[in-house]
């Protein structure tokens, strides 16, 4: 059985595999230090603050200032979200130094065993998640996603020990609260996969949290100071104001997460729409540059590029990472980009001609040159890199301010690193030319920083909207006037209908955290040992079978029965309102209770 097949016995039990569901729980009260890691696409990092300087100062969170950059010029307070490991997959390194050695092996030809992956979190975006899945590094080969995203959680959780322990503070993991962040738009099984991930970095379920990465931000500016704002002419930070509502955009190097905020009097805050969002990340301008160069080189004479020159293509990708931070609306003229002489070298070499040549010959001509290694694009063909993105972005933006429980709202709050980038900044301002727009210095840290403050006062979030239509499946008497014949079954001698779908929580119901709904089940037999309970969500707000499409099953939680010719009512109580949702079922003829998080992989 897996460590997250989580059905265990509370009446007795000494806690359970995985602990308390997102809420903080008496044991995570206790601890010292609450430490948060953003696993993010693109870079990754961590922030910590200890209870005693929370308290007198909430606003007070510490991050790594020390990664180092590498060969580029490229500052930043987080690492890149890449990972090293040896021939025998064995964990080597992360981040920069991953960057670095990567592209040491390759110059000596020693890299074709070893491990890279990068830009990998996005896996876990798609509709569902299993624990064995199995992700691709750099050249096709592949790993046990598990190991992979463990690996990451563990050096990160070691690196801020570490940290620590070099400041004379000494902390034991034990000590420690840890937060994740994920995006609010993923699944279950995602947020699941991550909880398990971090139980493979040593980190037990009941020392954790799940964190809301558009939910966290929210927190964290709450606290900024309106010298610390930039944004709209005059726009003032209202969002610590009851009653203000607001939209929070997180633009993160993978994905756009997008929720609706409510300041409440007691300083809560109400989720008014469910989060939506889509894969339109920072890392999109990064594929419309690559398409660029196809349309000039094509795609062999790239792909060969890129197999035998690693440093080289590393190089590429922080000096796109660089340009994409600079560019705005109103740069002119031509943009340079420093590429590898190899692109050009290898071109020659494959297609036997000049790169000028191929800049001529495609739709680029007159408008790009390609010297050695500088390109020098127009800068109007530079920022229409982004514009599929923005677009999506803003549409989607739009739409949401269309809906009933939107409309009004004219604060909105850019988070995020990608919401650092100019260009984008533009483009939401100009769609929303009479809202107030406000980004927070360092807008790449405030998840992170948030993050931390959630760890500290997780009830600072009063209600949610449900994503989905949570619900378990029943077996009522057969009815020829409502239910299909093809879910006709016997069962005792009685007909019944197969996979009803009882429904708790319905797709876009507002629930408050930690309210429970809850509902009664009979046994179908006397002498029945066992009542498995089975646990769907379903993206419709009223779906009649837990087999339709769309329809995910996201686990069980396994009620174990006394011995009884008569049967047995069992109380089912669904926990939704937190950032992961629970079950408990009681037994009701001895009151045993039963907890779950589920086994979603």
């Amino acid at each position: 059985m897996s460590q997250f097949q989580q059905q265990y016995q509370v009446s007795g039990a000494t806690g359970g595999a995985c602990g308390s569901s997102g809420a903080v729980g008496s044991d995570k009260k206790d601890k010292m230090l609450v430490a948060a890691i953003d696993f993010g696409t693109t870079f990754s990092g961590y922030a910590f603050s200890f209870k005693h300087d929370y308290q007198s100062d909430p606003s007070k969170v510490s991050t790594n200032q020390n990664w180092v950059a590498g060969s580029m010029a490229l500052v930043s307070l987080k690492a890149p979200t890449v990972v090293l490991f040896d021939e025998n997959k064995k964990f080597h390194s992360f981040g920069y130094e991953a960057e670095n050695t990567y592209s040491e092996l390759a110059l000596d030809d020693e890299h074709h065993k070893w491990y890279f992956f990068k830009r990998f979190k996005m896996r876990l975006h798609e509709k569902k998640i299993t624990r064995t899945i199995e992700i691709d590094d750099d050249k096709g080969r592949k790993m046990k996603a598990l190991d992979v995203f463990g690996a990451v959680i563990k050096y990160l959780k070691d690196h801020l020990l570490n940290l620590l322990k070099t400041r004379g503070t000494e902390v034991q993991n034990s000590d420690i609260h840890w937060v994740l962040t994920v995006p609010a738009i993923w699944t279950d099984s995602a947020k699941q996969f991550m909880r398990e991930a971090a139980y493979k970095a040593d980190i037990d379920g009941g020392q954790l949290s799940i964190a809301l990465e558009p939910e966290a931000a929210s927190l964290f500016c709450q606290m900024i100071p309106t010298d610390k704002i930039h944004g709209s002419d005059g726009a003032k930070f209202a969002v610590a104001s009851p009653g203000t509502k607001y939209m929070v955009i997180d633009l993160g190097g993978g994905t756009a997460d997008i929720t609706v905020h409510e300041r409440q009097p007691d300083g809560g805050l109400k989720e008014l729409h469910k989060a939506s969002g889509g894969a339109w990340g920072g890392t999109k301008v990064d594929e419309e540059f690559y398409k660029l160069l196809l349309k000039i080189i094509g795609g062999p004479v790239y792909q060969k590029f890129v197999d035998e020159n690693k440093s080289d293509h590393l190089d590429l990708q922080r000096e796109l990472e660089t340009k994409k931070r600079t560019i705005t609306p109103n740069s002119s003229g031509k943009i340079t980009i420093k590429v590898p002489v190899a692109i050009v070298q290898t071109y020659k070499d494959e297609m036997k001609e000049d790169i000028k040549e191929a800049i001529d010959g495609s739709t680029y001509s007159g408008k790009i040159t390609w010297v050695g290694d500088k390109m020098r694009i127009e800068a109007q063909i530079f920022k229409n890199l982004f514009k599929p993105c923005t677009d999506k972005i803003v549409a989607h933006i739009q739409d949401l301010l269309k809906q009933p429980d939107v409309q009004g709202t004219n604060i909105f709050l850019m988070v995020g690193g990608f919401s650092e980038s100019v260009m984008l900044q533009d483009a939401i301002m100009k769609a929303l030319p009479k809202g107030k727009v406000i980004i927070p210095a360092e807008a790449g840290l405030t998840v992170l920083k948030g993050a931390v403050i959630f760890g500290h006062r997780p009830v600072a979030i009063t209600s949610r909207v449900s994503k989905y239509t949570y619900g378990i499946n029943i077996s009522p008497p057969f009815d020829p006037a409502i239910h299909p014949e093809d879910h006709r079954v016997s069962v005792g001698g009685i007909d019944r209908c197969r996979d009803v779908f009882k429904k708790y929580i319905h797709e876009a119901e507002t629930v408050k955290v930690g309210e429970a709904r809850s509902g009664k089940h009979v046994t179908l037999k006397s002498n029945q040992k066992e009542m498995l309970l089975k646990v769907f969500a379903s993206p419709k707000r009223d779906p009649m079978f837990v087999d339709e499409d769309d329809t995910e099953y996201l686990g069980k939680v396994v009620v174990n029965l006394p011995d009884s010719e008569d049967k047995i009512r069992v109380e089912v109580k669904m926990m939704f309102g937190e950032t992961e949702l629970t079950v408990e079922a009681i037994e009701l003829s001895q009151h045993t209770k039963y907890r779950a998080y589920f086994d979603f992989l």
